[in-house]
């Protein structure tokens, strides 16, 4: 069986290097002409790094990235709405949170795969029509044909467009701004992920690395600087506690966009075609959830090819019946989050629902989330 896998990012290679594990070969088609250490940071939680374990290079992950023994929501001076009585928060496997540089943690994903099969860049994937059982893709300046592909090019899918799926993409009116800053934390926040709130505006950030911080800044269109920049971002935020300034003021460049998800797909696959990751179900970042969810796929994905050799259509349909149930979950509470953390009486409820929940009733929630089901 010959997949093509469209998109080199996260999602693509990881569910690349999965393949590879169960000696599936394939093929992962990247439209850049180069890997570059791109884009900002990316939060990978217990579900992903259990993945990562099963491909075996979550120690390599670790050692490029920053373990986070905690993560919580604050207010504007860095005071947690509930204080978590555990140095370290982690899943029942004693995973936890690991802060990286989406680039490094690509460029990682990418030469493991290297070593093994096939990533081919500068194909940048236009269309792809079915003869003979085959699935004919054209590129910019390429083609090629294979049984299988599996399209994981992100929220602006090619690959959705050419199987005939909408794109509704629903706008949160926030503009996210994320930046690295060169700036080592006070060792108290060395090991803790925070995001504090403010009145229709947030900001989250993690140490990267020993010299490296992560950070956002997410806000409401309404009150949102016609141009951000470090002036603007740091006049925002000028009542907050002074690391955030810091951070504003240390950065080594903002990459700045509208928080959006993808409205809900009746279907990721055809017979031979299936969506993964942001392509089958985008979700805006307020849960942390978006590489994770995308790195679960790649480890579902795999296995049921590799169930259903032969059948991949079976194996598509079978990979949507087990990942609906937590994708929309996701989805959907992430962007009720990310909507009620912006609004006066939101925020209200969010803080007492925190307070209210016993930290014993929080940690099965998020074992829930974290879990990940052994095919048979």
């Amino acid at each position: 069986m010959e997949i093509a896998i469209i998109g080199g990012g996260i999602t693509g290679l990881t569910t690349a290097l999965a393949l590879k594990r169960l000696n599936i070969d394939a093929t992962v088609y990247e439209k850049a002409p180069q890997l570059n250490e791109i884009g900002a940071g990316v939060w990978l939680q217990p579900n992903a790094i259990r993945v990562l374990q099963w491909l075996g290079i979550a120690q390599e992950v670790q050692s490029q990235g920053f373990l986070l023994n905690k993560m919580e929501i604050t207010d504007s001076q860095l005071k947690p709405f509930k204080k978590i009585k555990n140095d370290v928060v982690s899943d029942q496997f004693g995973n936890q949170t690991i802060a990286i540089h989406r680039g490094k943690l690509q460029r990682l994903l990418h030469d493991k795969l290297s070593q093994h099969s096939a990533v081919k860049l500068n194909k940048a994937f236009q269309s792809f029509s079915i003869e003979n059982d085959r699935v004919h893709i054209q590129f910019e300046n390429s083609a090629t044909t294979a049984d299988t592909v599996l399209g994981a090019d992100g929220i602006h899918s090619k690959v959705r467009s050419a199987m005939g799926l909408p794109t509704q993409l629903r706008k949160s009116g926030q503009i996210c701004c994320r930046g690295i800053a060169n700036f080592q934390m006070p060792k108290a926040l060395q090991h803790e992920g925070k995001e504090v709130w403010g009145n229709k505006l947030r900001f989250g950030f993690s140490q990267l690395s020993k010299e490296t911080v992560y950070f956002f800044a997410v806000i409401n269109k309404s009150i949102c600087p016609n141009e951000l920049n470090s002036a603007t971002l740091s006049t925002l935020f000028k009542d907050f506690h002074p690391v955030l300034l810091e951070l504003i003021n240390n950065a080594s460049g903002l990459h700045i966009s509208e928080l959006m998800d993808l409205k809900r797909l009746d279907s990721w696959h055809n017979s031979t075609t299936c969506l993964l990751g942001d392509a089958a179900h985008a979700t805006t970042p307020n849960m942390g959830q978006g590489a994770c969810q995308g790195i679960e796929d790649a480890y579902y994905i795999s296995q049921l090819l590799n169930k259903h050799l032969g059948a991949p259509i079976d194996a598509f349909q079978n990979f949507e019946d087990k990942r609906r149930a937590k994708v929309d979950y996701v989805v959907n509470n992430s962007w009720r989050f990310g909507k009620m953390a912006h609004h006066a009486f939101g925020q209200k409820v969010l803080k007492g629902m925190m307070q209210l929940t016993p930290e014993s009733m929080m940690s099965n929630q998020m074992n829930k989330l974290y879990s990940i089901e052994e095919i048979q």
